[in-house]
This record gives C-alpha cells, sequence and structure tokens, in this order.
C-alpha cells in the first residue's frame, strides 16, 4: 500500500505513522459504533427536526446529510473502487432503504419511527463500511483523553437542553458529540478532514425563533425596499408599502418564503461546501464565504424584480402569476451558482498563483 499526499492537504504532522491493517479495522469498527449510538440517542431530536423540512424556509434539510457524506467522502481521499460482492450487497442494501423511504413517502404505508431509525442506521453502516478503508494515524492518550471530554460536555448539554426544552442546544450538542467521535478515534488528524463535514451537519436545523424572527422580518424589508429601488430605476412606478410592493394599484406581496431567507441558507451551505473542496488559496475560500449573503440577496431582488415584471405583462392572468411565482423561485439557485461562477472565474484571474501545498485544505493518510 502507498501513501500519497492527498489534493486537499493542510497536514504538517509528519511524525503521524498509519495504523496497522487490524488496528484501523478495530478504529472504525469503534467510529461506526459510537455514531450510530449517538444517532439513536438522539433520534428523538433527529425526528422533531425532521419536521422542520415540511416548512419551505427549511425543506433543505433532508439533502443536508446527505452533502455531509458526500464532502467526508471527497475529503477522505477514497476512490469509488469496490469488489463485486461490496457492490452487490451495497446495491441490495441501498436500493431497500430507498423504496421504503419512497413508499413511505408516497404514503403507502406509515413507517414507524423505529423503522426509519432502523433505514438510517442501516445507511450509515453502508457508508462507514466503505469509508473504513481511509487509512487512520496513531494517536495519543492526550488526544483520546480530549475527545471522551468533549463528548461528555456535549451529552451533558443535552442533558441540560432536554429538562429545560432547549432544542437549539439539543441539536448543536449532537454535532459537538460527533467531532468528539472523531477527536476519539482519530485525534486532530482525522478531526482536521472530517470536522468540516460532520459540522456541516448544523445547516440541516432551523434557526433558533429569537433568531429566525429578527432575521426573517429585516430580510423581507431590505428585500422589498431593493426591489422597489430597482424597479423604478428600471422606470417601473412602484411604491412601497411596508412589505407590499404596489405597481399600478398591482400588490406583490414580499412574503416569508420571498424574504431570502431560505435563499440565504440554502446557498450559505453551498458556498460553505465549495469552500472545502476547491482547490484555492485560503483567501478565495474566505471570499467565497463572504460573498454568498450579498449573492443570496442580490438573486432574491432579480427574482422580486422578475416577478413584478412579469406580472405587469400579465395582470389579468392567474395562472401565468402562479406559474411565474413558482419558478422564479426554482431559477434562484442556477442564477446564485452563475453569480458563484463568475466570482471563482474572477478570482483566478486576480488571485497570486501559489504552491498547492501552500493552502490546500487538509490531510488524511490512506491507501
Amino acid at each position: 500500500m502507498s501513501s500519497e499526499s492527498h489534493p486537499f492537504s493542510l497536514s504538517t504532522d509528519t511524525h503521524s505513522q498509519p495504523l496497522s491493517e487490524a488496528d484501523n479495522r478495530s478504529a472504525w469498527l469503534v467510529f461506526g459504533a459510537f455514531m450510530l449510538f449517538l444517532t439513536a440517542a438522539y433520534w428523538n431530536m433527529l425526528t422533531f427536526t425532521s419536521s422542520f423540512w415540511d416548512n419551505d424556509l427549511y425543506s433543505h434539510g433532508w439533502i443536508v446529510p446527505v452533502f455531509a457524506a458526500v464532502l467526508l467522502w471527497m475529503r477522505s481521499g477514497l476512490q469509488m473502487k469496490f469488489s463485486s460482492k461490496e457492490l452487490r450487497v451495497s446495491l441490495t442494501v441501498f436500493a431497500a432503504c430507498t423504496i421504503l423511504i419512497v413508499l413511505a413517502g408516497m404514503d403507502v404505508f406509515k413507517m414507524a419511527g423505529w423503522m426509519a431509525l432502523l433505514v438510517v442506521m442501516a445507511l450509515m453502516s453502508l457508508y462507514i463500511f466503505h469509508l473504513r478503508r481511509t487509512k487512520l494515524t496513531q494517536v495519543t492518550s492526550g488526544e483520546r483523553w480530549i475527545g471522551l471530554a468533549t463528548i461528555l460536555v456535549a451529552l451533558l448539554v443535552r442533558l441540560y437542553a432536554s429538562y429545560y426544552d432547549m432544542n437549539p442546544f439539543d441539536r448543536v450538542s449532537y454535532v459537538v458529540a460527533l467531532l468528539g467521535v472523531c477527536q476519539l478515534v482519530g485525534g486532530f488528524s482525522m478531526l482536521r478532514w472530517a470536522g468540516p463535514p460532520l459540522g456541516f451537519l448544523v445547516f440541516m436545523f432551523p434557526l433558533p425563533y429569537l433568531i429566525e424572527g429578527p432575521i426573517l422580518l429585516t430580510l423581507q424589508k431590505g428585500a422589498a425596499i431593493a426591489s422597489e429601488w430597482t424597479l423604478q430605476l428600471l422606470g417601473v412606478p412602484a411604491l412601497r408599502d411596508g412589505n407590499r410592493i404596489m405597481i399600478d394599484q398591482l400588490p406583490l406581496e414580499v412574503a416569508d418564503a420571498c424574504s431570502g431567507l431560505r435563499m440565504g441558507t440554502i446557498f450559505g451551505a453551498m458556498a460553505v461546501a465549495m469552500a472545502m473542496i476547491i482547490d484555492r488559496p485560503w483567501w478565495d475560500r474566505l471570499t467565497v464565504l463572504l460573498s454568498a449573503i450579498p449573492i443570496a440577496l442580490l438573486t432574491n431582488v432579480i427574482r422580486i424584480t422578475a416577478t413584478a415584471l412579469l406580472y405587469m405583462a400579465f395582470p389579468e392572468s392567474e395562472s401565468v402569476k402562479h406559474f411565474v411565482h413558482d419558478w422564479a423561485g426554482f431559477a434562484m439557485m442556477p442564477i446564485a451558482l452563475g453569480f458563484l461562477w463568475l466570482e471563482l472565474q474572477l478570482l483566478s484571474k486576480i488571485t497570486v498563483p501559489v504552491d498547492t501545498d501552500d493552502y490546500a485544505a487538509f490531510d488524511v493518510a490512506h491507501s
């Protein structure tokens, strides 16, 4: 087996020795056991969180764990190479779980909580089984104690949050516990490459109400003001009344779903994921992160402005209005990704090239 430098490498720890095959298998077995145990222990919180995904503002929540799994795989340095037996078993398990999820989603049958947990644990077990090929390094006892302490602190926070019904702290403690498992099993080396994708899971949680309310109102007002200005610059007689824009007595309501909060959350998650995987200097990655919210807000203003113009063009057709409103929402992500692509192209022209080893992200030894 060969150990080669991973393209996302930032580690300078040359003293960490890869584990033997037996120790590596044992480490991944412990990792999988902890991950499954924590998921089962937090299942009531995860089930409650999933209820928010029916809300338009957080309907992206279900795909966040999928994104996190993809990011974790990419940063592990593994390739999609499986034996024929592994492939058959994996496809069988994945197909069975997918069929159950689809049938439950179509209301063919009601999936009980314990059945949903088994499906999730089966998919997690399958994923960790393939991830086990990632080569871990030796860990000092001090690193393991830090990991264990992190897990214990997270569980104490969960106990406190459960007693006082503080859901945001309960949710965050789950992610902290997962990071503690990485520290316990693989030390700082594993935490560097596996920690960010696991931390990415926070995007599946709804914002605390005390934060969501003020942000929602601010974004609604800001979107209405910016759209009013844009329409007036285009020569449209638009006047704003609160969160409503009047155009020749034609009302255009900037509702909660049009505030940009959903777009900001989704595109913010996309920007974080992009910053993890692009092979660019750290300042390019920071620029991508900082530009996420402005791009999301700009895209939302474009959506509202385009909707208003099309409403003016077809003032009597309700079917056209509904069609325009729905498809304008679908077009937001491609438009935002287009802005992000232009930004990356511009950064590639104006930033100074450096050696890849100077800014590549994280290191993982693998076979």
